[in-house]
C-alpha cells in the first residue's frame, strides 16, 4: 500500500511517499508569487500528479489550528484553502485522506512538544529524526512530512531511545 504524507504550505509543501512502511520518495513544490490561490491550485496539480504516478492509496494530510499559526486568520484560511484543493484534486480517483495534527505526528515520533518550545527547535528536532531514522538531510518541510507518514505508519519511534532531561 502506498501512503502520501503532505506538510502543507502555500508556498513550501514537503511530501514523503512509502511503500508499505519504506520510504521511497520525498521533495518540497516550491511556489512563489503573491496569487495564494494560484499558489495553492498548482500545489494541488502537483499532488494530484504524484498521486497517479506513485499509486497513491492514501494520504495523510498534517491539520492546521489556530494555535498552530499564532491564531493568523490570513494564514489559517489559505492553509484550510490548501487543504480543501488537495482533497478536490485527488477527489476522482478515490484516496482516502486523513488530517492530523502536528502534535499528534510529533508526540508519536517522540518529539517532544508543550510550553515554552519553539517552532524552530520542533523544525530541529524533526530533521534529527529523519537524520537519525534513514540517514538523510532534509529540509523542515520535507523532515514534517516524513515524520508525519511515519507516525501514521506506526514507525515513529526514534532508532534510539533518548533519555528525559528533568532540567
Amino acid at each position: 500500500m502506498n501512503t502520501l504524507a503532505i506538510d502543507g504550505s502555500t508556498k513550501a509543501t514537503g511530501i514523503a511517499v512509502f511503500e508499505n512502511k519504506e520510504l521511497r520518495y520525498y521533495t518540497c513544490i516550491y511556489e512563489k508569487g503573491n496569487d495564494t490561490i494560484g499558489r495553492i491550485i498548482k500545489m494541488a496539480n502537483v499532488i494530484k500528479t504524484v498521486c497517479g504516478t506513485y499509486e497513491i492509496h492514501q494520504i495523510v494530510m498534517e491539520d492546521v489550528i489556530p494555535e498552530d499559526v499564532k491564531h493568523n486568520d490570513n494564514v489559517y484560511t489559505a492553509l484550510k484553502y490548501l487543504q480543501a484543493a488537495v482533497v478536490f484534486a485527488v477527489y476522482g480517483l478515490n484516496i482516502p485522506i486523513e488530517f492530523k495534527t502536528a502534535s499528534w505526528w510529533r508526540s508519536r515520533c517522540n518529539i517532544r512538544t508543550g510550553p515554552g518550545i519553539k517552532r524552530d527547535k520542533l523544525k530541529e528536532e524533526a530533521i534529527k529524526f529523519v537524520k537519525e531514522k534513514y540517514n538523510k538531510e532534509v529540509t523542515d518541510d520535507i523532515a514534517d512530512a516524513i515524520c508525519l507518514g511515519c507516525a501514521f505508519l506506526g514507525i515513529g519511534d526514534k532508532i534510539e531511545s533518548q533519555p528525559f532531561n528533568w532540567e
